[in-house]
């Protein structure tokens, strides 16, 4: 079954009222930190719901996904992208003119003014990001909506704090009470990592709140099943209870759906059976193939790296990598002292993994890189059933029997 794209028109509208300052309560009027689970549907929403919910309100939207920039410094994406739009609305000359490698570009009179080094956003004196919105905001037309998708990313880069400071130095700069100039949206798939850039007094948007967006819930799974009996009218009547009940089992993750109704539609798959018992069935390998991968891989870990990841899944935000409760707890797991440089070891290699286990900050802060895998540890301590310990590396087995320093 083709992948659906299923409209909030509601919500995006309600959100995009919120950034312009027009809400009478609970405005976002300084921002919006909007935090959902990986796969969720976050990008989509923010793609195809509310950059056109902005953009019919005559806002210039600039939408940035730094998922897809992780091999590269994302502060050197998002001036790109700003960059991208200062010349794309310069009109014809800024746009041959950057063809031609020409850093400034000029209008005459009559037309559009922009004397502005699109190219050096960040790099030279004079070409700040609260600099580069005023030009966009005044070569536009517009009022400018900043979209940052996966925006902690910015957090591992050296100048991304610098940056976010940059990004609020803007806002407060551009905009004026009930005249908001330029709307800041920011998203992750991590409360936690999201959090980082509000939560404490050194954030570059302290004060500001992380909001959950709300997850595809049952009219998702009405609507779908509408369109499910309209491609496949042979199948009668869809149990809807059953869909938002492998709905949930999935996670709310709607690509994931899709996928077991694609293959529960198979008839060589069905084998005589139904189509919900099939479904069923294909849900249920899904889950269980996501637990076996993280068993998998929880089992190919040494075991300080194991005993250092355990500490992280049951601290979570609280977790300090190299305090004297976190050197404790490793040192129960594994009965024999642990240093400090151990654990770094340790974080590293997990950092290191392909795809990581560990995210961690330029600030040196560090959180779990899927937090999907925290539900799945709880369900094994729930179901008393330690995660495996796996044969560790050649290197633990000589570390347990030597004294570490």
């Amino acid at each position: 079954m083709p992948a659906l794209h299923f409209p909030r028109p509601a919500l995006a509208g309600e959100m995009a009222r919120s950034l312009m300052g027009q809400a009478k309560f609970d405005s976002e009027a300084n921002g919006l930190f909007l935090a959902a689970p990986r796969r969720t549907g976050k990008s989509t929403f923010l793609r195809a719901d509310l950059t056109p919910a902005l953009q019919a309100l005559g806002v210039e939207v600039i939408y940035l996904d730094f998922w897809g920039t992780a091999k590269g410094d994302p502060t050197d994406a998002l001036y790109a992208e700003v960059s991208r739009a200062l010349l794309a609305n310069a009109g014809v000359v800024a746009r041959l003119a950057e063809k031609a490698k020409l850093a400034s570009v000029k209008l005459g009179a009559g037309g559009a003014s922009l004397e502005f080094d699109a190219t050096r956003i960040g790099k030279a004196p004079g070409s700040s990001l609260t600099a580069a919105f005023r030009e966009l905001i005044e070569a536009s037309g517009k009022r400018v909506a900043l979209i940052l998708d996966e925006a902690q990313d910015l957090l591992i880069s050296p100048d991304g704090e610098a940056v976010l400071k940059e990004l609020k130095a803007a806002r407060d700069t551009l905009n004026l009470p009930g005249d908001v100039k330029l709307m800041l949206v920011m998203s992750g798939s991590d409360r936690d990592k999201l959090g980082r850039i509000v939560n404490t007094a050194a954030a570059p948007f302290y004060g500001s709140r992380v909001r959950d967006m709300p997850v595809l819930d049952g009219d998702y799974v009405r609507w779908l099943a509408g369109e499910l009996v309209k491609a496949y009218p042979s199948l009668g009547v869809v149990d809807n209870a059953l869909l938002a009940h492998i709905f949930d089992r999935l996670g709310h993750r709607p690509a994931e759906f899709d996928r077991v109704i694609g293959e529960a539609l198979v008839p060589t798959h069905r084998a005589g059976r139904g189509f919900d018992e099939t479904l069923l069935e294909r849900a249920q390998r899904v889950v269980e193939g996501e637990e076996a991968v993280y068993a998998d891989r929880f089992a190919a870990l040494t075991p300080t790296q194991r005993a250092v990841l355990t500490v992280l899944l049951e601290r979570g935000p609280a977790f300090s990598p190299f305090g004297a409760e976190t050197l404790a707890a490793c040192e129960k797991i594994l009965g024999r002292k642990v240093a400090t440089s151990t654990v770094q070891a340790a974080l590293n290699k997990l950092r290191d993994a392909d795809p990581p286990l560990v995210w961690k900050s330029n600030r040196g802060e560090y959180a779990l890189d899927d937090h999907r895998m925290v539900a799945w540890y709880r369900a094994q301590v729930a179901a008393s059933v330690r995660p495996p310990a796996g044969a560790g590396s050649t290197e633990d087995r000589k570390n347990r029997a030597a004294p570490e320093h």
